[in-house]
């Protein structure tokens, strides 16, 4: 997949200072002293994003169903997905005990969920530029470095990310307010505690003070750790209007939202806002290569692989459509947009009939891709590059979720190097 470059800020968000003009007297007499009283800021000069075309916005809402964006977010006026797909609610039911399940089978499955506890809602997006919306949902990259599970690269183009985006941001930009100053910001983003739940990658540690401003309680402590995105991407991410306006009031803009209502005047919030948006940034690292581990020297055997990996992770999406209900998961029986593919990981036989191509041919998943590294362990080490920041050309698997680690993808590497023991 080609990645998209997120769209940069447009100029004029930083501010625009107007000059100071010499006053000179009429006549002959001495000159007027030179005006040095401070600029006044001008209005920044923004581009601002205008209301989205209907046509796209209509093209968008019918994507919303085809990639079934219900299934782990609420939209304000579209119905969740039932229970039984529903991949958040069905974990937050189980994990609370109210899963219809013996409580046997619930103390067993809560012991294993790690994984889409809690993902945010898709309330109050036009505080986001649309433009970006679009680059992020045909790439996606890791926003909020806490949370275990990411966006995942669904099969969208760009045309059909623009449509995404326009349904979920109809809205016009507004103007932005005078720019605030930023040194100030600088000063607050640690007083108000703002890095104790948010990273800013780039920029020199900001400690946060060592009491929060505002009184939380742990549940709201532990979503906002775990839901704070890296501030790093809030100049490309956040209209700059909507920015100010949501550090005043978070709850106002996203009832809901983890972000509580942090004392601030309207100048503190400018002032965040243009330390935000205009301070340098170091450049992110290269993504690092993944190196595939040697195949290990003792027997490895089905029993090991699928306790380790198979039936811990992969049997989410990839299941027995008898067992489960109907529905074999995404990988499946299709889901997210995605296609059939018939891949059933939850028994050794199924693995062993493989997945439906392109051509709508079955094919084997241990069969080498051109680099000689089978297709089932190149999805896997393709989700630690996506992690870092790459963009593999197979998606990467688990969808979305923590990486398997390197050294289980090489007991699945090293089972199929022996011929696939049972």
């Amino acid at each position: 997949m080609t990645r998209v470059a997120a769209p940069s800020r447009p100029a004029g968000v930083a501010a625009l200072f107007a000059g100071v003009f010499s006053l000179l007297s009429c006549g002959t007499g001495p000159k007027d002293p030179v005006d040095v009283s401070p600029a006044v800021p001008a209005a920044p000069v923004v581009a601002l994003e205008p209301a989205a075309d209907p046509a796209a916005v209509a093209r968008g809402q019918a994507l919303i169903d085809r990639f079934e964006c219900v299934r782990c977010h609420d939209i304000p006026g579209r119905e969740p997905a039932p229970l039984e797909k529903h991949c958040v609610r069905c974990h937050q039911d189980i994990l609370r005990g109210a899963f219809p399940a013996p409580p046997e089978t619930l103390r067993e499955w809560q012991g294993h969920i790690t994984h889409l506890t809690d993902v945010p809602a898709l309330r109050g997006l036009d505080r986001f530029r649309r433009g970006w919306l679009a680059a992020w949902l045909h790439a996606p990259h890791d926003l909020r470095p806490a949370l275990n599970s990411t966006m995942p690269r669904l099969s969208l183009g760009t045309d059909e990310a623009a449509d995404l985006a326009a349904a979920l941001i109809p809205e016009p930009e507004l103007a932005a307010p005078a720019p605030g100053d930023p040194a100030r910001g600088r000063e607050l983003l640690g007083d108000k505690s703002c890095t104790l739940c948010h990273r800013f990658t780039g920029v020199p540690n900001i400690a946060p003070a060592p009491k929060l401003p505002v009184p939380l309680d742990e549940s709201q402590l532990q979503r906002g750790l775990a839901q704070a995105p890296d501030l790093r991407f809030t100049r490309e991410r956040m209209r700059p209007a909507a920015l100010v306006a949501w550090l005043l009031d978070p709850p106002r803009h996203k009832p809901g939202t983890p972000m509580p209502t942090i004392p601030l005047t309207d100048a503190d919030a400018r002032a965040i806002a243009a330390y935000l948006s205009d301070t340098a940034l170091e450049p992110l690292p290269t993504p690092k290569p993944v190196a595939r581990l040697p195949i290990l020297d003792r027997p490895v055997r089905w029993p090991e692989v699928e306790a380790k990996v198979f039936k811990k992770t992969c049997w989410h999406c990839h299941s027995d459509p008898d067992y489960a209900r109907g529905d074999g998961g995404p990988g499946n029986s299709g889901g997210f947009g995605f296609a059939p593919r018939r891949l059933d990981l939850a028994s050794y036989a199924g693995i062993a009939s493989g997945s439906v191509g392109d051509d709508g041919k079955r094919r084997s998943v241990f069969a080498p891709l051109p680099d000689g590294t089978p297709r089932i362990i190149a999805h896997m080490l393709a989700r630690h590059l996506e992690v870092e920041g790459g963009a593999p050309e197979q998606r990467g698997m688990p969808l979305g979720l923590t990486p398997v680690p390197l050294a289980d993808i090489q007991l699945v590497d090293t089972w199929i190097a022996q011929g696939r023991p049972q």
